[in-house]
């Protein structure tokens, strides 16, 4: 009877296998403790010093990961599927520590792209400039307190109480920075306080015919009549009370934004109409211009893009032109953080 030899013809292959080289070992270092004097009669004592020869260890190279491909504006167009601009999503609404509020999220990816409406104005006028940037990346738009389903509020209505209740939001929903900040008029003045209030959660800026900080302080400087820099008195009786709250508490949200930190080094465009200068007295629209200029020094990767055909709505009058600036932003926005945050990446 042959008998089945399987198990040990395995096992005498493996034997008959060259062991494998063993790896090279590190140089050996040596270590010379000195005692103390005592040393011999106190054996408990801790050495006194200890010296070490030998080379030391080298620690290994990390080699950083080649930057990522800088994504065009045309490439982020491509993403954008006409359907998606028919109607927003519906609205759902949070509730946060400092009151409830609407807000409509839509898309995937970073960074987030948050929207700030101008006085009098909720979440629904940036209409297809949402779901266009939605379709690209994560999105976000909401209603201040005691507009549209949000939840009206006792508080005063400056900027930074205003920032408070959009943070309360974000932590409530966990939409987590880094942001893009788009804010219209009014809507600009607070993410320009958001961005000198958190610059390191900040990837870029777009400001939609915002007004600068020092606007009425220079208009006033060349005598150019109140009723062309500030609104009437007359706009606050007939606003709903929320807006009345915000237009009385304007002065102080400017004041807040003038001593807030340095603006953040990040992508940052700001549009501003052409009617200043076609329209408007001429000294009004110098000073409107120089101003706006200025806004784009506030970080030396801003610029500035005078809007044709457009008044101080640019979003309703030249939407296209609003998600182009927002796609611009964000191509340089994701660039940069995908090659590390210090090198921030200028807008071409």
């Amino acid at each position: 009877m042959v008998r089945a030899f399987s198990l040990p013809l395995l096992s005498l292959a493996a034997a008959s296998t060259p062991p494998e080289p063993s790896p090279p070992q590190p140089p050996r270092r040596r270590t010379t403790v000195l005692r103390s004097t005592l040393g011999k009669s106190s054996p408990f004592l801790k050495p006194s010093a200890r010296f070490t020869v030998g080379p030391a260890p080298v620690a290994p190279v990390e080699v950083a990961p080649p930057p990522a491909p800088l994504v065009s504006v045309s490439e982020l167009r491509q993403r954008i599927t006409p359907a998606r601009r028919d109607s927003l999503p519906e609205p759902v609404i949070s509730y946060t520590a400092l009151g409830a509020k609407s807000f409509i999220s839509a898309g995937s990816g970073g960074p987030t792209v948050l929207f700030e409406s101008g006085l009098g104005h909720g979440k629904e006028v940036w209409g297809s400039i949402f779901n266009d940037i939605s379709a690209v990346t994560h999105a976000v738009a909401y209603d201040r307190a005691g507009y549209g389903q949000s939840e009206a509020s006792s508080q005063s209505r400056d900027g930074l109480q205003i920032l408070r209740e959009l943070r309360a939001l974000l932590e409530a929903e966990e939409i987590k920075p880094p942001y893009i900040l788009v804010g219209h008029s009014l809507g600009g003045t607070i993410m320009k306080l958001f961005a000198r209030t958190y610059p390191n959660e900040v990837a870029g800026v777009v400001l939609v015919d915002a007004r600068h900080a020092e606007f009425a302080k220079r208009c006033k400087q060349i005598g150019v009549h109140r009723l062309w820099y500030e609104p009437p008195s007359l706009l606050f009786a007939l606003s709903p009370s929320a807006t009345r709250a915000e237009l009385a508490a304007a002065p102080q949200t400017m004041r807040q934004a003038r001593r807030a930190g340095p603006f953040p080094t990040v992508p940052l465009i700001v549009l501003t109409q052409d009617q200043a200068a076609r329209k408007w007295p001429e000294r009004l629209g110098k000073v409107w211009e120089a101003s706006q200029r200025n806004m784009a020094k506030m970080s030396r990767l801003g610029r500035m893009k005078v809007i044709n055909d457009s008044g101080h709505n640019i979003h309703h009058d030249q939407p296209d032109m609003v998600t182009t600036a927002i796609l611009s932003v964000l191509a340089a926005a994701q660039y940069a953080l995908a090659r590390g945050k210090n090198k921030p990446l200028s807008i071409e």
